[in-house]
């Protein structure tokens, strides 16, 4: 798994422009890169269709995605949550930073994909949110500089991918996954419904990690960004739904619109993955350096 996450990584990543050296970017429109992609992209995608598929058809659909929303949006506590809540260490914390800013240092670069095209109500919700996530166009204001603050407050390396060898492959799985998604256009309900799912369930996840900041002792600037996404992503997550995910299973009718949820049902199950397999990540570190049960 490792493997073949990290590799598709590191030829999606190319999808965006990192500000660095132009011959990065030489080999971009490779077509062996393209076929190592696609031949090791496509069994892996038969396979997580194996392990997520939507049962759901027809006009039970769009209830269907209110009432997840509405389950999703303040969940049971998970062990992994309660974990970090009262239990992960300082170091923890760090890991948890070092690990995230994978997409942190990045945020809604992926979601910036989806809105060209004919113009509609659906691309004008979700650009406002990306919009938004990129601070209305003030650098300071961006959400991924929120982020910056935090891992500065921590002294952690702020260049982007920096933590690359810490990303467990269940990370890289979701990443490569929405790469996926928005990249293909057939797909523009899939990646729809998951974004509803991560902006409707995000200000739960965020929550449990304020807590164990504020728990730790950091200041506002260690917690800021999770602080931030609680209070805009609960406005964002219910205009996902009304706004894109209803809509979109409205236009597309039954033979379709079952995508959305599937999108949103994936998006669940390879968060969840991706936790627990961080929190594990986090225990086996503390356990090495004797942290366990510490703050």
């Amino acid at each position: 798994h490792t493997f073949v996450q990290r590799t598709l990584y590191r030829i999606n990543r190319l999808n965006h422009f990192w500000y660095d050296d132009l011959r990065n970017y030489d080999n971009e429109r490779s077509s062996f890169k393209d076929a190592i992609r696609d031949r090791l992209e496509c069994p892996w995608q038969r396979w997580e269709r194996r392990l997520v598929q939507s049962g759901r058809r027809g006009a039970e659909v769009k209830e269907e995605i209110r009432t997840r929303a509405a389950r999703d949006v303040d969940p049971p506590s998970s062990p992994a949550a309660e974990f970090i809540a009262a239990d992960m260490s300082l170091a923890g914390y760090r890991h948890l930073l070092a690990v995230g800013s994978l997409d942190g240092l990045a945020e809604a670069s992926r979601q910036s994909r989806v809105c060209a095209g004919a113009p509609n109500e659906v691309m004008v919700a979700v650009f406002r949110i990306l919009m938004e996530e990129y601070g209305n166009g003030k650098l300071p204001r961006k959400h991924s500089t929120f982020y910056y603050s935090m891992m500065s407050q921590l002294g952690l390396d702020t260049r982007p991918e920096a933590y690359f060898d810490l990303v467990p492959w269940q990370w890289l799985a979701s990443a490569n996954h929405n790469f996926l998604l928005t990249e293909r256009r057939r797909h523009y309900l899939r990646y729809l419904g998951g974004l509803t799912y991560f902006e409707v369930n995000g200000p739960s996840v965020y929550r449990t990690y304020c807590t164990a900041a504020q728990r730790l002792g950091l200041p506002a600037s260690g917690w800021g960004y999770w602080e931030l996404h609680v209070r805009e992503d609960e406005r964002h997550g219910k205009q996902m739904v009304e706004e894109v995910a209803v809509p979109l299973i409205q236009r597309y009718g039954e033979e379709y619109g079952w995508e959305v949820l599937w999108g949103y049902e994936q998006e669940a199950a390879m968060g969840q993955r991706a936790g627990e397999a961080l929190v594990a990540d986090i225990k086996a570190m503390e356990a090495e350096l004797g942290l366990a049960g510490t703050i």
